[in-house]
């Protein structure tokens, strides 16, 4: 039989009247099927008519790894309708099973247009790995963001484009879902958390994100390092020190209070437990990243609960809140920023279109972006910056530069991209915010003339 997530769907039929009966399909080596670089489907097994699961062979992790794929009413593999895609981050341990099987996540999205992707998250809060210095595997976000965006839209009737793509998550996972949309905000067009940890700055969470890792086999700090030596890594990862990436993103916060409900369903279990875990280590980090939103004036939605513990009745609740709004999104959808602004720790990044690379020879620390569009930009940092712009001057035989005031003429290359080498001072040597160091950053402004 022929899966029926491949591309030639016409030899699926077999399949298709076990997935409308309700009939799980056989795990096997699906046949057919896209693969991205450095992942390859290798297997399927449909677990409910809408629910399939399929294994995913990736150099991001040791093991290949399982991600469920929840289909909404009305998908049909055969027809000319595309849909838009919703990727799920569980919370600390949960799997790839949590919304489906802990949230009854089929009833929540029973009038979702959206297909619903959660791979497995494990306690990797959703980051590629620092792992004193080795780096990973595991790598979540290079998993997410590389591989599992192009391999679901390889492989089913998606409409694969940011308008049509939002991340949502709860708890680890809610934290996951603004860091991965801050890091990517061409990516997602919304971004919602559910009781999410959204601020690692927070001295509540350094201990869960330095040791819940261990559970998993690793060692002390494995995700970021030791936040006393590698605080730079923390904050290039954490929402609110990315706040302004966010700026053109859609973004939901939700938060419960601590204060247990059972008229919400919810159990005495969670009163022990998840009551605590959400009012010492969830409430606060989310008004800290919405208090950071209000100040840079970022349109978001805000949902302080006068109740809710951490646990399944809460998560379900705001998801279904989510959903509502996501798919008035995706009904919709806003374009695209003329301009943006964007903040990076990494020594290479592409954004929005544009690449950066920064001076090899720089230690650790953000490069600032602001008022990025096809007139130029600001960037604030250290050494030796190269940019390269996206194809906008298609056509031209040159286009006129200035850089602080020096005006210079530049000839875009074949494609209609000019690539900028700018001279922001000496590059650091001393990673930023390690004790003890001393950044100095320069700024450049450039200004682009076709």
């Amino acid at each position: 039989m022929t899966p029926l997530i491949g591309r030639k769907w016409a030899s699926a039929a077999a399949g298709i009247l076990l997935a409308c009966a309700g009939l799980p399909a056989t795990a096997q080596p699906p046949a057919n099927l896209a693969a991205v670089p450095d992942a390859t489907i290798v297997a399927e097994h449909w677990l409910t008519s809408r629910t399939v699961q399929i294994t995913v062979s990736t150099n991001a992790f040791t093991a290949p790894v399982a991600v469920e794929v929840m289909l909404p009413r009305g998908y049909r593999p055969d027809d000319g309708q595309r849909w838009p895609v919703t990727y799920y981050l569980a919370g600390a341990n949960h799997d790839q099973t949590a919304l489906r099987a802990a949230y009854d996540g089929e009833a929540v999205t029973e009038s979702y247009p959206s297909i619903v992707v959660e791979p497995r998250g494990d306690i990797g809060f959703w980051s590629d790995w620092f792992d004193q210095g080795r780096g990973g595997p595991p790598k979540y976000e290079s998993f997410v963001i590389g591989q599992l965006i192009p391999l679901i839209d390889a492989n089913f009737r998606t409409i694969p484009d940011r308008a049509h793509r939002a991340i949502v998550g709860e708890s680890m996972g809610g934290y996951g879902t603004f860091m991965l949309a801050a890091r990517h905000p061409d990516r997602f067009v919304a971004a919602a958390s559910l009781s999410g940890v959204l601020d690692t700055n927070s001295p509540q969470t350094w201990d869960p994100v330095s040791y819940t890792p261990i559970a998993q086999g690793a060692a002390p700090a494995a995700v970021y390092g030791p936040r006393a030596t590698e605080e730079i890594r923390w904050r290039g990862h954490n929402p609110p020190d990315l706040a302004e990436n966010l700026r053109a993103v859609d973004l939901q916060v939700f938060t419960g209070n601590g204060v247990y409900d059972p008229a919400h369903g919810e159990s005495a279990g969670e009163q022990s437990v998840g009551c605590p875990v959400e009012s010492a280590l969830v409430h606060q980090p989310s008004v800290s990243m919405h208090t950071v939103l209000l100040a840079l004036d970022i349109p978001h939605g805000w949902t302080d609960l006068p109740w809710g513990c951490h646990g399944a009745a809460l998560f379900e609740y705001e998801m279904r809140q989510a959903i509502r709004h996501l798919a008035e999104v995706f009904a919709s959808p806003p374009a695209a920023p003329s301009s943006f602004d964007f903040r990076s720790i990494e020594p290479s990044f592409d954004v929005w279109g544009w690449s950066v690379r920064a001076d090899p020879n720089r230690a650790m620390e953000f490069l600032d972006l602001r008022d990025v569009s096809d007139t130029g930009l600001s960037v604030t940092g250290s050494g030796t910056t190269s940019i390269t712009t996206p194809p906008l001057f298609r056509g031209a035989d040159q286009v006129r530069v200035t850089v602080d005031g020096s005006p210079m003429t530049v000839s875009p290359n074949a494609e209609g991209e000019v690539t900028l080498v700018l001279d922001l001072g000496p590059a650091d040597r001393q990673q930023q915010y390690r004790p003890g160091a001393v950044t100095e950053m320069r700024t450049a402004v450039v200004q682009l003339v076709r």
